[in-house]
């Protein structure tokens, strides 16, 4: 049989969400053992599907957890989830870190995402196409990342929470031959976390 094993400073740091609580789901084989945290010594045990664990301080006790409560609990816990990743592609005009129209009408869209999104991480990795030396690109790739995050700081967006690089032409869109112009490659990916 199964066994998770769990602190109650586990259970306590998980019950944030739970609300002082820890289930074994309808159906599920195991059960999930809840251990002091000083002696590690078992306080009690969840090994009928569908009950739950009441964690109150040190106390614990147990009661069978229907399945309309269950469905309520696990909603609380997946609302609780961080939300998806989003992802954008801006793209830019040939040989240059200036944004298309289209790629400058996606800009409001980008910082709305961010300030939605309490403790936001953003991610800016430039690429180019394959024209020019790898270094050359490399370079260039990362002064379009920089001038996307730029954009974004003079909206307000927080300068701790963005990481930046340049993937130059390692990473095409669109595999091209080396020196051919690809507008789909020449792009800066911005993913909001």
């Amino acid at each position: 049989m199964k066994r998770a094993l769990l602190t109650l400073a586990a259970l306590l740091a998980l019950s944030a969400c739970a609300r002082d609580q820890v289930a074994l789901a309808p159906g599920e084989n195991g059960s999930i053992a809840v251990l002091d945290e000083k002696t590690d010594a078992e306080v009690s045990v969840v090994d009928t599907p569908g009950s739950i664990a009441q964690i109150s301080g040190a106390k614990v006790g147990i009661k069978p957890l229907s399945a309309a409560a269950f469905d309520r609990l696990n909603a609380d816990l997946l609302a609780a989830l961080p939300r998806e990743p989003r992802s954008f592609t801006l793209y830019f005009q040939e040989n240059s870190t200036n944004l298309t129209a289209e790629a400058e009408a996606l800009i409001p869209a980008i910082f709305d995402e961010i300030k939605s999104r309490t403790g936001a991480d953003i991610q800016v990795t430039g690429h180019t196409d394959t024209v020019g030396a790898q270094e050359t690109n490399d370079s260039f790739s990362l002064r379009r990342a920089a001038e996307v995050t730029s954009i974004l700081f003079t909206l307000g967006m927080d300068k701790a929470i963005v990481r930046l690089g340049g993937r130059g032409e390692r990473e095409l869109k669109e595999a091209t031959p080396d020196e051919t112009s690809s507008a789909i490659n020449r792009r800066v990916e911005v993913t909001v976390r």
